[in-house]
């Protein structure tokens, strides 16, 4: 046998015998206190896409075009999120301006689209602002639909 042969064994001996007699412990660790969840943990450092004006003319076209065949849960479950998540607005108002209302898609105005898509923000925990979003294509495709992620406990 040569000496090659015996060089990976060594190093397992080694490596093992280190560990072993080493002297050095592994202990479990402290979990890190965590304070207790608000709802106001969620949107904190969200942009402020929108103004609230904007979200009332929304909330006016949820009512009137929207709420006949879609829940608030529709645009706010965990489903709903995944989905459109890390998306751009632009996305977002183009689905909802050329499939909705399902009986004549394309038929709202320009604003009212726009409006939806503030409302659905809006619905989402994201706050209000003093600058009105745009429907500027250019403009929607760098924004993009973020939430904050919830807090999570640390072990």
């Amino acid at each position: 046998m040569t000496m090659r042969n015996y060089l990976p064994s060594a190093f397992l001996a080694t490596v093992v015998s280190a560990s072993v007699f080493g002297g050095s412990r592994m202990s479990a660790q402290r979990p890190l206190a965590v304070a207790p969840l608000s709802a106001a943990m969620f949107v904190v450092d969200s942009a402020k896409l929108y103004t609230e004006a904007q979200a009332e003319e929304g909330a006016k076209v949820w009512t009137a075009t929207c709420s006949g065949c879609h829940e608030t849960k529709d645009v706010t479950s965990a489903d709903f999120r995944t989905k459109w998540v890390g998306r751009s607005l632009f996305e977002m108002y183009e689905q909802i301006r050329t499939t909705m209302p399902d009986d004549g898609p394309g038929t709202l105005t320009p604003e009212q689209y726009l409006h939806s898509v503030v409302y659905i923000l809006k619905l989402n925990g994201l706050p209000a602002g003093e600058t009105p979003l745009v429907s500027d294509s250019a403009t929607m495709s760098t924004l993009k639909f973020e939430l904050p992620p919830p807090p999570h406990f640390v072990p």
